[in-house]
């Protein structure tokens, strides 16, 4: 004879339902209270009308022995679960496609992480229209979150097997190895992000993909102007896979797992660098990246104008004051911007402190900055948005040239932070100024 073994759905509580179905056993006599089952001991017969059309012939509930899942039961009838899963992980990312901007679509799958099996890939066949529906259906999710999930095509996306249907370590580990990319990428190339974020779930045989969960923002930031039109390139993913490994060593944990205190600097620079595009209101994005922008270069302002025009000219500061905020592939050639819009760094920095300091001691930021200005997209973009493009342009080319140069133990401390300064560029915080002038006095040459 068949026989339904339910459990209650609350543990603390054995006798009273609501129930769950743990499992369907064929035997040759039926249970009895006070009979031990592969799943417990039974506590309750339950009436006839309970489980009447499910084919078996008993229903019984049991006080459910959570250990009792992880072993196969021997007397079921259910479908025998697979000796491991295959699970997967990924976060969307907005991938170059065909018909706009001048590089070529991806394609791939790409490698970004070999040992830990990480990849960037086109997820698009693993969604269909039913994927999410459980969600969409019954748990309120809102129109534009269930289009976010449903249009995901390119994503950073993390495999494992594990012997368990659900395994929240292994979860947990998947999430932070993509959140590491995410971040490294965020620095790489912003893109404007998707309301989906974490979506989990299991590979099947048939190769279909069943969902687990999902996590989602419902309010987005849109990101600086230049960037609207920012995609992932493969030149993007070429260089991710170059420096993930580096940029996961800013994150290394003491043996009891708490995050250590070394590279502070870059850590914060980042940290700031990534919650600032979650913010709509203009000033206090800003804030977070003047302080993304001091954790690298320090908080003595003429010191800190002179050390980036220093970095970005390779040690001469005429070449980084010239330097323009847009690089190659930053406007597409269908635009022709005229030259006034090619902002520099010149430009910009002595604009980023002068709002800066306004907004840091409760001053009204002039209105000149409100008003549109030269752009290479054409016109209505205001002053303070072409501050963004140069202050997320400079936090974000800071932090992968250090990466890039293995100056990663130069920013361990601050102290270490100030030494880089002087050892490399001659630049300690009393010697801002004296350089600034000089650098005034070659451009007034030239």
């Amino acid at each position: 004879m068949r026989i339904k073994i339910l459990a209650s759905t609350k543990e603390q509580f054995p006798t009273p339902g609501p129930y769950k179905t743990v499992d369907i056993v064929e035997r040759e006599f039926p249970y009895g209270v006070g009979d031990m089952t592969h799943y417990g001991e039974v506590i309750l017969i339950l009436p006839p009308i309970l489980w009447l059309n499910d084919g078996v012939e008993q229903g019984v509930v049991v006080k459910l022995d959570p250990t009792s899942s992880s072993t196969w039961c021997e007397e079921s009838v259910m479908e025998r679960p697979p000796t491991s899963y295959d699970k997967i992980q990924f976060s969307p990312i907005s991938g170059a496609t065909a018909g706009w901007g001048d590089d070529p679509p991806l394609t791939g799958p790409y490698t970004v992480l070999p040992s830990d099996n990480l990849t960037i890939e086109n997820v698009s066949h693993l969604i269909t229209e039913k994927t999410f529906s459980l969600w969409k259906n019954e748990c309120n999710v809102s129109k534009r979150t269930a289009e976010s999930l449903e249009s995901v095509r390119f994503a950073i996306v993390h495999r494992q097997s594990s012997p368990n249907y659900g395994d929240g370590g292994l979860e947990t580990r998947a999430t932070l190895l993509i959140d590491y990319a995410s971040s490294c990428l965020a620095l790489i190339r912003p893109t404007r992000r998707s309301r989906a974020m974490h979506i989990r779930g299991v590979m099947k045989s048939d190769g279909s993909f069943d969902p687990q969960g999902f996590s989602a923002r419902e309010d987005l930031a849109d990101v600086p102007e230049i960037q609207k039109l920012f995609a992932v390139r493969e030149q993007d993913i070429k260089l991710l896979t170059s420096l993930l490994p580096e940029f996961m060593q800013l994150y290394q944990k003491n043996d009891n797992g708490t995050m250590k205190d070394d590279y502070e600097p870059i850590r914060m620079a980042v940290q700031l660098y990534g919650e600032a595009y979650s913010l709509s209101y203009w000033k206090a994005r800003h804030i977070l990246w003047w302080s993304a922008i001091e954790a690298l270069y320090g908080n003595s302002e003429d010191a800190a104008m002179a050390r980036i025009y220093a970095l970005f000219g390779k040690n001469n500061l005429v070449d980084g004051y010239n330097c323009p905020i847009y690089e190659k592939g930053d406007i597409p050639s269908c635009f022709y911007p005229p030259t006034e819009s090619l902002h520099t760094l010149g430009e910009m920095v002595p604009l980023i402190y002068e709002v800066r300091n306004a907004s840091a001691h409760g001053q009204k930021v002039p209105d000149s900055h409100f008003v549109p200005v030269p752009h290479p997209l054409g016109h209505g973009v205001v002053g303070i948005d072409a501050l963004a493009e140069a202050a997320t342009f400079i936090i974000r080319k800071t932090v992968i040239e250090i990466l890039q140069r293995g100056w990663r133990e130069k920013f361990k401390t601050l102290a270490a932070r100030e030494n880089f300064w002087l050892t490399e560029y001659a630049l300690p915080k009393n010697q801002g100024k004296k350089r600034l002038k000089e650098l005034t006095d070659s451009l007034g040459q030239a």
